[in-house]
């Protein structure tokens, strides 16, 4: 109402300069007697999250892996509101940020280690273990004792997996507003146990004799397996590591011809040694020798 007024007053005393200083002192009247408002940052219309689908399968990963994980459970997106007041007779504002928590699986064997973890594309955890940006981050390495995650635990009244026997990761109340205010793009680095920079021949089978010398593949930092048949999976591994499968009278025995020793793997098997061995070669596995 001032800003009208002195405006008018201005205008017919001081012409268009005196229009526009009464314009300037009516609003710092009305400023002052109503006060500035309130203006409002941007915020999201909806606040729940996509997660991974179901079937989505959980690699086993060897070795040392820089991997991309699955999201197995999460809490809608947090809303935090902010007011700012602003300078005498200048509006205050209101900001929002957000927040998420959820878990991510990352391997379906035991892993020895986290290392690093990059959020569309950028570092979000040192190799020391710190956050880039607010929030807490809690590993559960994948044994079969694994306590229940206490975030999850409330959000579950009590009736929440422990999801033993995998490798995940708690993110709590992480910030997102680097991340557009979603849950980015996530990859790990990894250490699989049993070494950090190697894959052991003898931790792929399943069900394996251990050997008296492990055989180790060369030049293999880390591998992944998705599932399927075990002949599918040494068979990609003979295109890059040549393997040699023999039947011997308790199954096929595997061997790396790299390692110059007579490191052997035999797999327990209860088929007579030669059906094992056919059985094997049929499935796409290794050549077969013997």
């Amino acid at each position: 109402m001032a800003t009208l007024v002195l405006t008018a007053i201005g205008t017919a005393v001081g012409g268009p300069i005196g229009g526009a200083i009464g314009a300037l002192v009516g609003q710092q009247v009305d400023g002052l007697i109503f006060g500035g408002g309130t203006r409002q940052g941007p915020r999201l219309r909806e606040v729940t999250i996509s997660t991974s689908s179901y079937g989505q399968p959980i690699a086993r990963h060897f070795g040392r892996m820089r991997v991309p994980g699955s999201v197995i459970w999460s809490t809608d997106l947090i809303e935090n509101r902010r007011k700012e007041k602003g300078r005498k007779g200048q509006p205050s504002t209101v900001t929002f940020s957000y927040t998420a928590s959820f878990a991510v699986a990352l391997s379906s064997t035991p892993i020895a280690r986290l290392g690093r973890v990059w959020a569309d594309g950028n570092l979000l955890r040192g190799s020391l273990g710190d956050l880039k940006v607010g929030g807490s981050l809690r590993i559960y390495c994948g044994h079969g004792d694994d306590p229940v995650d206490p975030l999850i635990a409330a959000a579950k009244s009590g009736q929440a997996p422990a999801f033993r026997d995998c490798a995940y990761v708690v993110f709590e109340d992480l910030e997102l507003g680097d991340f557009g205010n979603r849950i980015p793009a996530l990859s790990f680095e990894i250490f699989a146990e049993g070494g950090d920079d190697t894959v052991s021949l003898e931790r792929l089978v399943p069900g394996a004799v251990p050997a008296a010398t492990p055989v180790m593949l060369a030049h293999a930092r880390g591998f992944a397996d998705e599932g399927g048949p075990l002949a599918a999976s040494l068979a990609a591994i003979d295109q890059v590591i040549p393997l040699i499968c023999t039947s011997g009278k308790d199954g096929p025995i595997i061997a790396d011809p790299g390692t110059g020793g007579p490191a052997l793997l035999r797999r327990r098997s209860r088929l007579p040694a030669g059906r094992a061995a056919r059985d094997w070669h049929a499935a796409g596995g290794p050549r077969i020798d013997g």
